[in-house]
C-alpha cells in the first residue's frame, strides 16, 4: 500500500490539498452545533453530526487517492475528470452551505443590515433598487439575467479556449488546465468560507427582510432567461451565500485564464464580463460591496495561489527535486547538499580537476 501510495505523489496538485483541508475542516463544524441540520427539508443517513464528518473523512480519503490515479492514466477523459473534477463537485459543496451557514449564524441573522447602511451612506441611496426602477426595460432585465446565467458557463469557456487556441503542446495545455482548476477550487472554496462566517442574504430577499419586493412584484419582467433564474432561485438559491460575490470572483478567474493563453477572445469575453458584473446589481442579486469584494478577494487568492501554489510548466506530474522553481533553490539546495554522498561527490571532484591540471601541466613546453 506504500508503495503504491507514493507512486500517486508525483500525480497529486496541490489544489487537491486545498480540497481536503476543506473537507476535513467542514466536516467538523456540525459537531458545534448539531441543530443545523434542520435546514434539511428531507434529511438523510448523513445529516447528523458524526455521520456528516465519516463521510467528509471517506470523501477526503477519496479525494487523496482517485484524482492522482486518474492523472497518471493515459486515457484522455480519465486524465481530464483527474485535473477538472473539483469544479465539477462544487454544486455539492454549495449545496452543503444551506446547513453549513447555520453553524455559527441562526437562521435569519445576517449582516445584511450593515451593508445596507454602508451602500446608503455611500450613495444616499440603494443602487440594487433604484437602477431598475429608473430603467424599466424588459429587454435590459432579459439581457442582464443572460449575463448572469452565462456565469455557469465561464469555465467551460476558459477549458476550451485552452485546449483550442495557440500552438501549444499537450502537455502545456494539461499544466493550463491544472492552473485553472487551482485557481477556481481556491477561489470559490475561500468564498463558501466567507458565506459560513459572514453570511449575507442580498437584495433578492429584500422582501424577506422587510426592504422592497422583488423586481417581478414590481411589474418588470423578461423572457427566457429570466424565467431561467426565476427557477434556478427558486430551487437552488441560498440565504447567506451574496458576500463577496462568487459569481464575480468565479467568472474574474476563467476571465483572467482566456486573457493570459487567448488574446483573441479578450474582447467579448471581457465584455460579457463586464455586463456579468453589472447585472449582479440591476437584477437584485447583490449589493455593489458585493460586487467590490468578488473582485478583490478573487484577485488576491488567485495572486497567493500563483505566488506559492505552483505547478510543473508542462504536463501533470510534479517534477523531481532537483528541476522544482527556482524559487525553492535556497531551500533544496543545501538540503542536496546534505544528502549522503554529496561530500564524496564534492571530493571525487577536486580530485579530478586536480588530476587534469597536473596532465596539462605535463604537457606544457
Amino acid at each position: 500500500m506504500r508503495t503504491f501510495l507514493d507512486s500517486l505523489r508525483p500525480w497529486r496538485q496541490n489544489y487537491d490539498w486545498i480540497a481536503i483541508v476543506y473537507v476535513l475542516v467542514s466536516g467538523v463544524y456540525p459537531l458545534l452545533n448539531p441543530s443545523c441540520f434542520e435546514q434539511v427539508a428531507q434529511p438523510g443517513p448523513f445529516h447528523a453530526p458524526w455521520p456528516h464528518l465519516g463521510w467528509h473523512a471517506l470523501l477526503a480519503a477519496v479525494l487523496y487517492v482517485v484524482p492522482p490515479l486518474l492523472r497518471r492514466r493515459p486515457q484522455w477523459p480519465l486524465r481530464l475528470l483527474g485535473v477538472i473534477y473539483l469544479p465539477l463537485s462544487m454544486p455539492l459543496f454549495y449545496a452543503e452551505l444551506r446547513f453549513l451557514g447555520v453553524v455559527f449564524f441562526p437562521y435569519g441573522q445576517s449582516f445584511d443590515p450593515h451593508l445596507i447602511a454602508l451602500e446608503q451612506w455611500a450613495f444616499g441611496f440603494q443602487p440594487s433598487l433604484e437602477w431598475s426602477r429608473a430603467w424599466r426595460w424588459p429587454w435590459l432585465l432579459e439581457l442582464m439575467q443572460f449575463a448572469y446565467f452565462s456565469y455557469y458557463l465561464f469555465s467551460a469557456i476558459a477549458l476550451l479556449l485552452i485546449w483550442t487556441t495557440g500552438k501549444r503542446t499537450s502537455d502545456r495545455n494539461w499544466a493550463l488546465t491544472a492552473g485553472l482548476t487551482r485557481d477556481l477550487t481556491a477561489v470559490m472554496l475561500s468564498c463558501y468560507v466567507w458565506f459560513v462566517f459572514f453570511p449575507v442574504w442580498g437584495p433578492k430577499y429584500f422582501d424577506y427582510l422587510g426592504v422592497a419586493g422583488t423586481i417581478a412584484s414590481e411589474g418588470l419582467h423578461g423572457w427566457f432567461f429570466t424565467d431561467i433564474m426565476q427557477w434556478l432561485n427558486s430551487n437552488a438559491a441560498l440565504h447567506g451565500a451574496a458576500f463577496p460575490s462568487s459569481h464575480v470572483a468565479g467568472s474574474l478567474v476563467s476571465w483572467w485564464w482566456v486573457w493570459k493563453v487567448a488574446p483573441k477572445h479578450r474582447w467579448w469575453l471581457t465584455a460579457l464580463w463586464t455586463l456579468l458584473g453589472l447585472s449582479i446589481v440591476y437584477c437584485r442579486y447583490h449589493y455593489v460591496v458585493d460586487l467590490a469584494a468578488g473582485i478583490v478577494w478573487g484577485t488576491l487568492v488567485m495572486w497567493v495561489a500563483h505566488r506559492f501554489l505552483r505547478l510543473p510548466a508542462a504536463g501533470l506530474r510534479q517534477p523531481p527535486l532537483r528541476e522544482q522553481a527556482p524559487a525553492l533553490q535556497p531551500v533544496v539546495l543545501p538540503m542536496l547538499q546534505s544528502e549522503p554522498g554529496a561530500e564524496q561527490a564534492d571530493e571525487q571532484t577536486v580530485a579530478a580537476d586536480a588530476c587534469r591540471a597536473r596532465s596539462a601541466n605535463a604537457h606544457t613546453p
